[in-house]
């Protein structure tokens, strides 16, 4: 039962519900409702009696009874509370597509105003490792920012794709807090400063990310998949047709272990164990849920787990609420269920095995050919493969792929072609008998597919362009080419194990080509004996991947390079020049519109003039003039968004350059490469840009 329920009968959106005590004691709810309008419900909140009412007219939050509303005036793209000093009243940080806002509630005051070019699409106040204080961390377009109690911008980092999602917590097991960032590529990355100690990548944009305690902490994607992860290593998932909304972490049962709280857009919510993601907890709403927090809101001494759904229905659940009953004759269903399977697998093991299937075996390999990397499957003698079935996470979808053939084949190849350069775990299941046999033994195998087994060992070509030999990435490794050789044969798909063969002329060195089977590109990998690097492609994606990947193996915390990528590089001059041409389209447009606001204002009053004075020719002429300046205002604002809608683009391009330039470098260099563009950028330096991207 909940511990207490109440509506506000409003409509809320759904994952920009917050709570704060914004006097310090008394729990509020923050959401955000339609408008770009933010809505605070404070059920214990003490009426302020002042005398100075001509200076309530000029603020921006509105009292009416429990209910309080903020208009920001645009679209809020994130919402959050927290404290930024020793005060003890919360502060709410809202984020648009172009600003930051910080505003104290109480004081009914803005506390800074921040813009942000590269947009926030999430916020978080927590704690970093590296700073003394409590600080705003806002994620946007490829990039991540954090700010100080007065909106003052003390580090900056680039990161693939849009943030969609950070959390703060112990990753590492150091003790000390690191970032941790979802991203609309898929991708979960932790950050210790700006230094990468750990990625994954998933199936579908990162919704939601919530730490746990004992190192863990709790994502969902957009395609309804919920899981844990211990450090790097995820501990289960299940798998939804709906979409998570909101995560959170709660004692719900009471025990001091925080359970794994999730609320769905269909409008369930369920309270899952960490350890396993057992559910042990659930509830139904009518519609779907738009935010969960922990918030003192009956005023007992201790949180209570409030949800909020979008039509404005509040509940609250205290630690040790009961777990729901099952549903009379649920759980006699389920045993009945258990029943069937041990009995049909009683049978299955009392039914007499044919004595061919005694010492069969299933010849497995992986190959690549036609343009994809296959697993080869071959049955014993006078046995078939009838059907065989493959589990993996983001090559098919839906992930799993049922292979059928119309008649039983004693061998079978199955396409797998992963989107990205990553090790993937394939599970597969392969049912084999004999023609028109009822019973089939099934061989079960786990494989992984290297992380470059979307590229194809080749022949040298016998034409090489100008243009591709000037593309390349060099690095010292001071390793020894039998080292770089044991990844390479753990890094592809190789028709037959990589050897050094030192008594040759060139002393061991390496050379490799190799084609991209998702994009026909052609790639050259060498080494020398001395361990020296070159990378000759015209992807400079594959270049950083390759870079990352040995540096992994070989164990690297430091790694330099000198880059060559002139087809990029004028990319990236062109992008920054292109930004400084909007901002400079932005200022003039944004005089020409103050000035049109200032005639809109003069020729309302002329209006109202008129108006009082009966002159109704002189109103015509004003309605006239007013009409020419709303249209104007409106050409105005559309090619205001028009020209912000590039700049985005550019400046993501620009962080995107700024991701691939600092992937071919590992530790400090990459840092340094990232701090030099980023001044090169807010600098509009386009020469320093360039020398950063080579030499980091």
């Amino acid at each position: 039962m909940a511990a207490f329920s109440l509506n506000i009968q409003k409509h809320v959106e759904p994952g920009l519900v917050s709570s704060g005590k914004f006097d310090g004691s008394h729990a509020c709810l923050v959401a955000v409702t339609y408008g770009g309008n933010i809505l605070v419900h404070s059920p214990h909140r003490q009426p302020q009696i002042t005398g100075h009412d001509h200076e309530q007219s000029d603020r921006k939050l509105s009292w009416s009874g429990e209910l309080a509303e903020l208009q920001i005036g645009s679209e809020i793209t994130a919402l959050c509370t927290g404290r930024l000093n020793e005060d003890d009243r919360d502060i709410l940080l809202i984020g648009t597509s172009t600003h930051v806002l910080a505003y104290h509630i109480e004081d009914n005051s803005d506390i800074f105003y921040k813009e942000m070019s590269d947009g926030a699409r999430c916020i978080i106040i927590g704690k970093l490792s590296w700073l003394p204080n409590q600080v705003a961390i806002v994620g946007g377009n490829s990039s991540v920012t954090v700010l100080d109690l007065q909106g003052t911008e003390i580090f900056w980092t680039v990161v693939g794709g849009v943030v969609t999602s950070l959390t703060v917590f112990d990753f590492d097991g150091d003790d000390e807090n690191e970032l941790v960032i979802g991203t609309k590529d898929f991708e979960i990355k932790a950050y210790k400063k700006d230094n990468l100690i750990w990625d994954a990548k998933e199936t579908a944009p990162i919704t939601t990310l919530t730490g746990l305690p004992n190192r863990r902490f709790v994502y969902s994607v957009g395609n309804g998949t919920l899981g844990v992860y211990e450090m790097a290593q995820r501990l289960w998932r299940v798998k939804s047709k709906h979409r998570v909304v909101v995560t959170r972490s709660f004692d719900l049962n009471g025990d001091g272990i925080p359970e794994v709280i999730t609320g769905w857009n269909n409008g369930k919510v369920d309270a899952r164990l960490a350890n396993c993601g057992e559910v042990i907890f659930k509830i139904q709403l009518s519609v779907g849920v738009a935010g969960i927090v922990e918030a003192d809101y009956r005023r007992i001494g201790k949180s209570d787990l409030v949800i909020m759904s979008s039509s404005g229905e509040v509940r609250g659940y205290g630690s040790g609420t009961t777990m729901d009953t099952p549903e009379p004759g649920e759980a006699m269903r389920d045993l009945l269920a258990k029943k069937q399977m041990l009995q049909m697998e009683l049978r299955q093991r009392a039914a007499s095995v044919p004595n061919m299937y005694h010492g069969t075996k299933l010849a497995v390999s992986l190959m690549t050919s036609e343009g994809a990397a296959r697993i080869a499957l071959a049955s014993g003698p006078g046995l078939l493969i009838h059907c065989a079935i493959v589990f993996t996470e983001g090559v098919f979808e839906g992930e799993t792929q049922v292979i059928h053939p119309s008649r039983p084949r004693g061998e079978l190849e199955i396409e797998l072609r992963p989107p990205k350069n990553a090790p993937v775990d394939i599970h597969v299941k392969v049912c084999v008998g004999p023609a028109g046999a009822d019973l089939l033994q099934v061989f079960e195998m786990t494989r992984q597919l290297p992380r470059f087994c979307m590229y194809q060992v080749i022949k040298r070509p016998i034409r090489i362009t100008e243009d591709f030999t000037k593309n390349s990435v060099t690095a010292e490794l001071a390793e020894r080419p039998q080292r770089i050789a044991l990844w390479l044969n753990q890094s592809l798909i190789l028709p037959e194990e990589y050897e050094i063969k030192e008594e040759k002329p060139n002393n061991g060195s390496i050379e490799m080509w190799l084609c991209g089977m998702r994009d026909n590109k052609i790639h050259c990998f060498m080494a020398d004996a001395t361990g020296k690097v070159t990378i000759q492609t015209e992807d400079p994606t594959f270049a950083g991947d390759i870079i990352q990947s040995l540096a992994l193996y070989l164990g690297l915390r430091e790694l330099t390079s000198e880059v060559s990528f002139p087809v990029e590089e004028k990319k990236l001059l062109d992008a920054l020049e292109r930004v400084k041409e909007l901002k400079e389209i932005d200022v003039k447009l944004q005089a020409e519109t103050a000035n049109e606001t200032t005639l809109l204002k003069n020729i309302i009053i002329r209006l109202e003039d008129a108006r009082i004075l009966e002159n109704i020719d002189e109103m015509k002429k004003r309605l006239v003039q007013l009409k020419n300046v709303n249209v104007d205002l409106i050409r105005e604002h559309e090619i205001r968004m028009k020209s912000y809608r590039e700049l985005t683009v550019n400046l993501k391009e620009l962080n995107l350059g700024v991701q691939r330039a600092a992937r071919l470098r590992v530790g400090k260099s990459a840092s340094n490469t990232v701090a030099r563009c980023r001044a090169a950028i807010q600098d509009e330096n386009p020469k320093a840009l360039a020398l950063a991207i080579r030499h980091g």
